[in-house]
């Protein structure tokens, strides 16, 4: 894969997963899937690379008062456990397992992504504390072991729950980079530094922190219905192209 495409995948997969809260892991681990990295390989050069763009992003939605910190503070203790259980779990399997296990299981994400967005729920209630510590142990799991999950699971729960779209996209942008890097050290304990793809990563980090703050701008600016659309809409089409790919 020569520099030039990665930069501008880096561009795209950052500018979407900071204004709508999710895609950079699960657009980038399919790709590299799909043209034969081992997933767990797949997953740490990814999450090497989301770390940073990440930071920029948190910042970004900090400054725009996207967070609410008290929902941040109970998705973060269970999802570095399990964000740590997710690298063990992939690094385990050998890729002829992997593999196919990694496709499946975003197909299965796909299509929960699609019931949610199409049918939703009428009845919203904000999640409680047990609920959040659930909801940040199932997506940073799901993350790490499938190559992306927060912001696909994160984000969708927390509007259905009754939190506000750009606070929604705020919560998980804001803890994701720690989740990120809990999978980073996680991956470089088992697997080693050096068989991470240094090659990808980099050129996804530079494209990725290009159009962050703008992006965290566009969220604070949107009205909610407006940003809730969105969000639905790339859900949609994010998940058709995963079934097809």
């Amino acid at each position: 894969m020569s520099l030039a495409p990665m930069i501008l995948a880096g561009i795209f997969c950052g500018f979407v997963d900071s204004s709508l809260g999710m895609g950079y892991g699960v657009t980038a681990t399919s790709v590299l899937v799909t043209f034969g990295v081992a997933p767990a390989i797949a997953s740490a050069s990814i999450h090497t690379s989301e770390t940073v763009v990440d930071i920029v992003s948190a910042i970004a939605h900090h400054r725009n008062g996207n967070v609410d910190f008290v929902v941040s503070k109970h998705l973060l203790i269970p999802g570095i456990i399990a964000s740590v259980l997710g690298a063990v779990f992939i690094s385990g399997l050998s890729l002829g397992v992997a593999k196919p296990l990694v496709k499946f299981a975003l197909i299965l994400l796909g299509l929960g992504i699609l019931y949610q967005s199409a049918f939703g729920v009428k009845d919203r209630r904000s999640l409680n504390k047990c609920q959040a510590m659930a909801l940040g142990f199932i997506a940073a799991f799901v993350d790490v072991a499938v190559g992306g999950g927060w912001g696909p699971i994160g984000t969708p729960a927390l509007i259905l729950s009754g939190e506000e779209p750009r606070k929604a996209v705020g919560v998980i942008e804001f803890t994701e980079p720690i989740i990120s890097l809990t999978a980073v050290l996680s991956f470089g304990a088992i697997l080693g530094f050096e068989q991470f793809m240094w090659g990808i990563a980099l050129p996804l980090i530079l494209g990725g922190i290009i159009l962050t703050p703008i992006a965290a701008h566009i969220t604070k600016r949107l009205p909610p219905k407006h940003l809730g659309m969105a969000i639905g809409t790339w859900l949609v089409a994010l998940n058709i192209w995963g079934l097809l790919a």
